[in-house]
Protein backbone atom coordinates (compact mmCIF):
# COMPACT_ATOMS: atom_id res chain seq x y z
CA UNK A 1 0.00 0.00 0.00
CA UNK A 2 0.87 3.70 -0.77
CA UNK A 3 0.95 5.63 2.00
CA UNK A 4 0.27 9.54 1.57
CA UNK A 5 0.70 12.34 4.07
CA UNK A 6 -0.06 16.04 3.54
CA UNK A 7 1.49 17.96 6.60
CA UNK A 8 1.57 20.95 7.36
CA UNK A 9 4.65 22.20 9.34
CA UNK A 10 2.61 24.38 11.85
CA UNK A 11 3.32 25.15 15.49
CA UNK A 12 1.25 21.44 17.02
CA UNK A 13 3.86 19.98 14.56
CA UNK A 14 6.73 21.34 15.31
CA UNK A 15 6.26 21.33 18.87
CA UNK A 16 5.28 17.34 18.49
CA UNK A 17 8.88 17.08 16.17
CA UNK A 18 10.98 18.75 19.51
CA UNK A 19 9.12 16.58 22.06
CA UNK A 20 9.83 13.28 20.16
CA UNK A 21 13.80 14.46 19.33
CA UNK A 22 13.95 15.40 23.27
CA UNK A 23 12.28 12.01 24.46
CA UNK A 24 14.47 9.88 22.26
CA UNK A 25 18.00 10.98 20.83
CA UNK A 26 18.25 14.06 22.52
CA UNK A 27 16.95 11.83 26.07
CA UNK A 28 19.88 11.54 28.60
CA UNK A 29 21.38 15.20 27.55
CA UNK A 30 17.80 16.65 28.20
CA UNK A 31 17.35 14.72 31.86
CA UNK A 32 20.75 16.11 32.65
CA UNK A 33 19.82 19.71 31.79
CA UNK A 34 16.60 19.37 33.52
CA UNK A 35 17.78 17.90 36.72
CA UNK A 36 20.49 21.04 36.82
CA UNK A 37 17.94 23.55 35.95
CA UNK A 38 15.53 22.29 38.69
CA UNK A 39 18.06 22.38 41.24
CA UNK A 40 18.95 26.13 39.75
CA UNK A 41 15.55 27.05 40.49
CA UNK A 42 15.22 25.58 44.23
CA UNK A 43 18.27 27.41 44.84
CA UNK A 44 17.15 30.54 43.79
CA UNK A 45 13.82 30.21 45.37
CA UNK A 46 15.97 29.40 48.49
CA UNK A 47 17.94 32.35 48.72
CA UNK A 48 14.91 34.33 47.80
CA UNK A 49 12.79 32.81 51.08
CA UNK A 50 16.53 33.55 53.04
CA UNK A 51 16.13 37.00 52.05
CA UNK A 52 12.78 38.05 52.14
CA UNK A 53 12.24 36.00 55.68
CA UNK A 54 15.25 38.25 56.90
CA UNK A 55 13.98 41.35 56.06
CA UNK A 56 16.39 42.29 53.09
CA UNK A 57 14.77 42.17 49.87
CA UNK A 58 17.08 44.08 47.22
CA UNK A 59 17.79 44.30 44.09
CA UNK A 60 19.59 41.16 43.87
CA UNK A 61 16.83 39.42 45.62
CA UNK A 62 15.14 40.34 42.48
CA UNK A 63 17.44 39.62 39.82
CA UNK A 64 17.95 36.00 41.37
CA UNK A 65 13.82 35.84 41.52
CA UNK A 66 13.36 36.92 37.79
CA UNK A 67 16.43 34.27 36.93
CA UNK A 68 14.77 31.29 38.84
CA UNK A 69 11.25 32.17 37.40
CA UNK A 70 12.60 32.48 33.76
CA UNK A 71 14.72 29.39 33.90
CA UNK A 72 11.67 27.19 35.00
CA UNK A 73 9.45 28.48 32.07
CA UNK A 74 12.03 28.00 29.82
CA UNK A 75 11.99 24.42 31.66
CA UNK A 76 8.57 24.19 31.20
CA UNK A 77 8.16 25.54 27.90
CA UNK A 78 11.02 24.11 25.91
CA UNK A 79 9.35 21.91 23.66
CA UNK A 80 7.05 25.29 22.23
CA UNK A 81 10.44 27.37 22.38
CA UNK A 82 12.45 25.03 20.16
CA UNK A 83 9.48 24.93 17.87
CA UNK A 84 9.42 28.48 17.65
CA UNK A 85 13.31 28.39 16.79
CA UNK A 86 12.85 25.72 14.08
CA UNK A 87 9.98 27.84 12.88
CA UNK A 88 11.98 30.52 12.34
CA UNK A 89 15.19 28.26 10.57
CA UNK A 90 13.14 26.25 8.27
CA UNK A 91 13.72 27.31 4.16
CA UNK A 92 10.77 28.87 2.84
CA UNK A 93 8.54 26.79 0.84
CA UNK A 94 9.47 23.61 3.38
CA UNK A 95 6.45 24.72 5.15
CA UNK A 96 3.95 22.20 3.94
CA UNK A 97 4.91 18.95 2.48
CA UNK A 98 3.67 15.78 0.68
CA UNK A 99 5.13 12.67 1.18
CA UNK A 100 4.69 9.13 -0.39
CA UNK A 101 5.57 5.80 1.45
CA UNK A 102 5.85 3.07 -0.80
CA UNK A 103 7.82 -0.19 -0.31
CA UNK A 104 11.07 0.64 -0.72
CA UNK A 105 11.58 3.91 0.55
CA UNK A 106 9.46 7.15 0.70
CA UNK A 107 9.12 10.74 -0.91
CA UNK A 108 9.25 14.34 0.40
CA UNK A 109 7.75 17.05 -1.95
CA UNK A 110 7.96 20.66 -1.01
CA UNK A 111 7.91 23.99 -2.85
CA UNK A 112 11.41 23.69 -2.18
CA UNK A 113 12.17 20.40 -4.22
CA UNK A 114 12.14 16.72 -3.87
CA UNK A 115 13.82 13.88 -1.47
CA UNK A 116 13.74 10.69 -1.49
CA UNK A 117 14.88 9.25 2.09
CA UNK A 118 15.72 5.41 2.58
CA UNK A 119 13.76 3.59 5.76
CA UNK A 120 17.28 2.80 7.48
CA UNK A 121 18.45 6.32 8.08
CA UNK A 122 15.19 6.59 10.59
CA UNK A 123 16.96 6.29 14.14
CA UNK A 124 13.87 6.50 16.66
CA UNK A 125 10.05 6.67 15.77
CA UNK A 126 8.06 8.44 17.91
CA UNK A 127 3.75 8.97 18.54
CA UNK A 128 2.23 12.20 20.31
CA UNK A 129 -1.08 12.71 19.34
CA UNK A 130 -1.93 13.06 16.01
CA UNK A 131 1.52 12.90 14.97
CA UNK A 132 4.16 10.31 13.63
CA UNK A 133 7.59 11.60 14.05
CA UNK A 134 10.82 10.15 12.51
CA UNK A 135 14.31 11.24 14.58
CA UNK A 136 17.45 11.09 12.32
CA UNK A 137 19.82 12.60 14.72
CA UNK A 138 19.98 14.83 17.95
CA UNK A 139 18.87 17.83 15.22
CA UNK A 140 16.95 16.60 12.24
CA UNK A 141 13.23 15.24 12.55
CA UNK A 142 10.15 14.76 10.29
CA UNK A 143 6.80 14.69 11.43
CA UNK A 144 3.77 12.98 9.65
CA UNK A 145 0.24 14.38 10.57
CA UNK A 146 -1.95 10.92 11.01
CA UNK A 147 -5.18 13.39 10.10
CA UNK A 148 -4.12 14.42 6.62
CA UNK A 149 -3.23 10.84 5.31
CA UNK A 150 -4.73 8.82 2.55
CA UNK A 151 -4.55 5.64 1.43
CA UNK A 152 -4.60 3.35 4.77
CA UNK A 153 -5.71 4.19 8.32
CA UNK A 154 -3.15 5.43 11.04
CA UNK A 155 -3.07 1.24 12.45
CA UNK A 156 -1.89 -0.09 9.09
CA UNK A 157 0.51 3.35 8.85
CA UNK A 158 2.12 1.98 12.02
CA UNK A 159 2.33 -1.77 11.29
CA UNK A 160 3.94 -0.54 7.97
CA UNK A 161 6.97 1.99 9.09
CA UNK A 162 7.43 -0.50 12.42
CA UNK A 163 7.83 -3.07 10.12
CA UNK A 164 10.08 -1.24 7.41
CA UNK A 165 12.45 0.11 10.05
CA UNK A 166 12.50 -2.94 12.06
CA UNK A 167 12.02 0.09 15.18
CA UNK A 168 8.91 0.14 17.57
CA UNK A 169 6.59 3.88 17.60
CA UNK A 170 7.69 5.33 21.19
CA UNK A 171 4.27 6.93 22.57
CA UNK A 172 5.09 10.53 23.77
Amino acid sequence: MNFVFNTVYDMDALTAMARAVRKTTHKKHSKRSHIFGFIVVALAALLVAVSVAAGKFSFNTFITALAGIIILMALIFEDRMNAFIASKRMLKGSERGTVAFNEDNYVSATDVGTTEFKYKSIEAIARRGDYIVFVFSRRHAQVYDLTAMSNGTPKEFCRFIEKKTGLEIQKI
